[in-house]
């Protein structure tokens, strides 16, 4: 006869592992049978779920949140970029409104700068774009991956679901013939 302690660790390792009621039988050496009551009265498959549903949208919540910081710096960039282009852009003006009169431009080192300056904050902007580009793939095939994980593990909820209300476990082995 098992121990409720050999009960509660064998539920907490078919909760929390990859691991199907003939493998934990093998390992633990409590009855197959018996571990299939258990969590056929104990709603341990259902547990099991609930626990992968949590650790999906976890890692949903923190994929989300690393793309908000990504874009946030991007956004903190695009700030800057704007504010050297303006800032370029003014100088320059003021430059060439004192050179209106048709004088030649005496002061070329101040005229290079300035358009050095706009040329700079052009390519970073080129830069802040590709990498927003970057972001915004790798963020479509993760929501790819997500949606695709999301659909097994509903895919798997719903086969538990139905094999449970006949009070059959699926272990991992019949879970497999099933797909």
């Amino acid at each position: 006869m098992c121990s409720e302690a050999d009960k509660i660790k064998a539920k907490q390792r078919y909760i929390t592992e990859n691991i199907s009621l003939r493998s934990l039988a093998g390992e633990t050496g409590i009855p197959y049978s018996t571990l299939q009551s258990w969590c056929r009265k104990e709603g341990w498959t259902k547990e099991k779920a609930s626990i992968e549903d949590q650790a999906f949208k976890k890692a949903a919540v923190k994929a989300v949140n690393k793309k908000a910081k990504e874009l946030c710096k991007l956004l903190a960039a695009s700030d800057e970029l704007e504010k050297a282009l303006l800032l370029a852009a003014k100088t320059l003006s003021r430059y060439l409104e004192e050179n209106e009169d048709g004088e030649q431009m005496k002061d070329k080192k101040t005229w290079v700068d300035n358009l050095n300056h706009i040329v700079a904050a052009i390519g970073k902007q080129a830069e802040t774009r590709m990498m927003l580009s970057g972001i915004m793939a790798k963020d479509e095939e993760e929501k790819i991956a997500l949606m695709r994980r999301k659909q097994s593990l509903e895919e798997r909820k719903e086969r538990q679901d139905a094999a449970g209300s006949l009070g059959i476990v699926l272990d991992e082995k019949t879970e497999e013939l099933a797909q």
